[in-house]
């Protein structure tokens, strides 16, 4: 985005141009700092999807994941809230999918791609590169380091810090 471009509305400038947003995977764990904790951190976060600037891509398997994580015990959420939370997720991600014939079983990765040692979260991968995303944010110490080895079939892997430090330098460049 070029200098002084204000936003003033779901992905358009105030002059009514679209804007061409990042495009984000989101791992759980993020997804869960992002919408659940009211941590200050993540405002950049929240304010950019809120106003079209990042787009959170997801997908069925990530739906469900999330689904299962707010009913954790531990985050003792009512079933009421678990479903608020889930509705907020769902309001502000798009839903897409893998390339026709993928699974959990075979997520179609190219030959050479690196495993996670995590395979939970080779689904978050899979569906970052299936579909071109900006980055593949995770807090997950076993998908960040991959991240070397997926720069080299074009995936970018960053941790929150990193996307919040890309948000918060997006910020002053539109100043």
């Amino acid at each position: 985005m070029g200098m002084g471009i204000r936003t003033c509305g779901r992905g358009r400038d105030c002059r009514g141009k679209e804007l061409n947003p990042l495009r984000w995977v989101l791992d759980t764990n993020v997804v869960i700092d992002w919408l659940m904790f009211n941590d200050p951190y993540m405002n950049p976060l929240r304010e950019r999807v809120i106003d079209g600037r990042v787009l959170v891509l997801t997908h069925q398997p990530a739906q469900d994941e999330f689904k299962r994580v707010l009913a954790y015990k531990q985050l003792k959420l009512t079933p009421e809230r678990q479903q608020e939370i889930f509705a907020r997720y769902c309001q502000y991600t798009s839903v897409v999918s893998l390339p026709s014939g993928a699974s959990l079983q075979n997520l179609m990765m190219p030959a050479g791609f690196p495993r996670c040692r995590d395979r939970d979260d080779e689904h978050f991968i899979a569906l970052a590169f299936h579909q071109k995303a900006d980055a593949l944010i995770s807090r997950d110490n076993a998908v960040f380091g991959l991240k070397s080895r997926a720069e080299k079939f074009g995936l970018t892997i960053l941790n929150v810090q990193q996307a919040i430090g890309l948000l918060g330098s997006e910020e002053i460049a539109e100043s």
